[in-house]
């Protein structure tokens, strides 16, 4: 192997993958160099290259420990690494934080795990047996001889936190969807409470949110949830007015949200928010809470306000923001609206409550490239690889994180990302899961959009995964919709983490839907989700029309395509009949019948957890987001045609039926 294929090996750039056409696909060594110059290689520089490869390889081999050591429970061995000609001395483990101080004699007998030849000399790998260490991250200084070394291990649980094995049913909805009780044109933390009462009632153990992160209060029309400013921050939009102690004896607010035009449109027909509206409405309501915290505010308040922003500190600096204090309060008061959430679906007895999406990037305009920058490549971003939706790939504008730079300061970035998006929750949706293992690179090449598979520290972000669910007690959904790699999959699958299964997309060979007995159990079934056409929509062709009204699609292309949805209406039919020898149904059969009979059909599936659309259940034709768009189409916006309250009731039945299903 050359000096330049090793370090693309080390550096995590691909070689190759296979596309979802079974089609074998080689990068270019043009393409392979454009992804290491954007992590600041200079892929000419034969010296730094030499450099590297010595760094990232043989350079491992001279020290006892690497700076993170991980230790698996199950086997319950700590790994270190010593020249051979010293496998005579006596090594010592001390972890102060435990008070475990530990000898090992005679290391010679150990078996070696592998090898590796440097100037002559041979150094070997060894396990060394350790006394059962709790879930999480603990400093450790070996010393042998005159050499020492300092480490942080990792103890990882086999699996991530896991809840009692029995299917549960749950909801799926997009917060800012919701109507808004208060009027101001948003879905809020109060309507959310609302909600968690309405599902409890109905026996449902979870909701299942969209990103909460951080947007954009400055240029509001950005209003995607998963291209988000910052996702280690929470998005004010969603704190309810009412829900704050400073909206109590506040006149100087009840005189403003009286007066404020935006507490009409509870009573319209609204089909689409006004972010502009909203956060300027929102946030003038905000100071006024602020003044009142700032005037009125107890002693024990301004006290929990102080230990929070003491708590998120790390967090709360990486805030644009000329006005800190009421931008830190804003924080303040979603984090305990959300908390306020959890807490109530556990008081009524939800088994997991809410469970948090998290985006898997950033938008480059916001707070967390900028704060963050030195973890991310130059001029590469991330995006996915052709497939049957986008022949041609797909390119998300997000930047890619150089995969060297996550292990800085022991993967703290990533650890912290997690830890705060399972905060005051009881899960959490990891947005495109296989960005652990792999990534899809977007880059120039000659004004031409070129692009690759780079490769991420799997081993350690998986462990991440698996400690913090422990720590903060939340189960994890990956969500592997796409091209997966099968090393991905079989580690979800034995690591306890569930993934994530659009009916729509479970099919066979031979195109036919895949039998509801053979769907995955360790899996969050959905029959649709934000990313494809509510089903009402689809069964009446509804997206189709808006790509031909916003000229997405041809004439042509549009009677293709109405041709292939009606044959994946049969082969749905054909599944439904074929499942349930009491249906009759037929392509001129109601819409929401026919969602009706395949989600009771879905609900004997074996898989654990099993989740409906609230928009499905509103009957909604547009789709909250079509990809591939961005002005043509008002992504985001949509809200739901009824309260709650109104699905809720319109739903019972059938709600009442899939709970008795899937407790059978």
């Amino acid at each position: 192997m050359d000096a330049l294929s090793q370090l693309f090996y080390l550096h995590g750039i691909g070689y190759e993958y296979t596309k979802y056409t079974g089609e074998h696909v080689v990068f270019s060594e043009q393409t392979r160099k454009l992804a290491l110059q954007c992590c600041g290689v200079d892929t000419n520089d034969t010296g730094l290259i030499e450099q590297l490869n010595y760094q990232l390889d043989a350079a491992t081999w001279l020290t006892l420990t690497p700076a993170i050591s991980l230790v698996n429970q199950l086997s319950n061995v700590l790994k270190v690494r010593i020249k051979e000609t010293d496998a005579h001395q006596r090594i010592t483990l001390n972890i102060a934080a435990l008070n475990i101080k530990l000898q090992f004699d005679q290391i010679a007998h150990y078996a070696p795990l592998g090898e590796y030849f440097l100037n002559g000399c041979r150094y070997i790998e060894i396990a060394l047996p350790l006394t059962h260490l709790p879930t999480g991250y603990y400093d450790a200084l070996l010393t042998m001889g005159e050499q020492s070394a300092s480490t942080q291990i990792w103890s990882i649980p086999e699996k991530a936190y896991q809840i009692a094995d029995k299917k549960r049913f749950g909801l799926s909805i997009q917060l800012y969807t919701l109507k808004n009780q208060a009027g101001m044109g948003i879905g809020d933390f109060n309507d959310l409470l609302e909600l968690t009462t309405l599902c409890a009632k109905q026996k449902m153990d979870y909701i299942l949110l969209n990103p909460l992160h951080l947007l954009f209060a400055d240029n509001p029309e950005c209003a995607s949830p998963y291209n988000p400013s910052n996702r280690a921050l929470l998005n004010p939009l969603y704190i309810a007015i009412n829900l704050s102690p400073d909206s109590i004896n506040n006149p100087a607010l009840n005189d403003y949200l009286s007066s404020c035009c935006l507490t009409s449109q509870s009573e319209q027909d609204v089909t689409f928010i006004d972010y502009k509206s909203v956060t300027e409405h929102k946030y003038n309501a905000f100071k006024l809470l602020f003044v009142q915290f700032q005037q009125q505010g107890s002693q024990a308040r301004q006290d929990e306000f102080t230990a929070f922003c003491k708590q998120h500190s790390d967090v709360l600096a990486m805030l644009e923001t000329t006005e800190p204090t009421f931008d830190y309060y804003l924080q303040w008061q979603a984090h305990s609206q959300l908390a306020r959430c959890q807490q109530h679906c556990i008081d009524q007895g939800m088994a997991i409550g809410l469970i948090n999406d998290l985006a898997v990037g950033c938008a480059k305009e916001g707070s967390e490239f900028k704060h963050q920058q030195a973890l991310f490549s130059q001029d590469a971003t991330v995006g996915a690889p052709p497939d049957p939706w986008a022949e041609s790939g797909q390119n998300w504008g997000l930047p890619a994180i150089n995969p060297q730079r996550l292990a800085d300061n022991n993967y703290q970035f990533y650890r912290s990302l997690i830890r705060t998006n399972m905060e005051s929750v009881g899960g959490l949706r990891i947005d495109h899961v296989m960005a652990i293992r792999r990534l899809w690179w977007c880059f120039n090449n000659n004004n031409n959009q070129d692009g690759c598979y780079v490769y991420y520290p799997f081993e350690h972000l998986l462990a991440i995964l698996k400690i913090e669910s422990h720590l903060n007690q939340a189960v994890v959904i990956g969500e592997d919709l796409g091209v997966v790699p099968l090393e991905v999959k079989e580690a979800l699958v034995s690591s306890g983490i569930f993934s994530n299964s659009l009916f729509y997309f479970e099919k066979q060979q031979n195109d036919e839907f895949v039998h509801r007995d053979d769907l995955s159990e360790q899996c969050l079934l959905m029959i649709a989700n934000h990313d494809v056409p509510p089903f009402v929509g689809w069964w009446q062709h509804s997206d189709l029309n808006l790509k031909q009204q916003y000229q997405l699609i041809d004439a042509v292309e549009y009677q293709q395509l109405v041709q292939q949805r009606q044959q994946e209406q049969q082969r749905l039919l054909g599944f439904i009949n074929t499942q349930d020898t009491h249906s009759d149904m037929s392509l001129s059969t109601d819409a929401f019948a026919v969602y009706s009979a395949l989600a009771l059909c879905l609900a004997k599936s074996p898989s654990r957890l099993f989740a409906l659309q609230i928009d499905d259940l509103d009957k909604q034709r547009y789709p909250v987001n079509i990809p591939g768009t961005d002005k043509e189409y008002p992504n985001w916006r949509r809200v739901l045609t009824h309260t709650c309250k109104d699905i809720f009731t319109d739903n019972a039945s059938l709600l009442t039926a899939i709970h008795s299903i899937r407790n059978e």
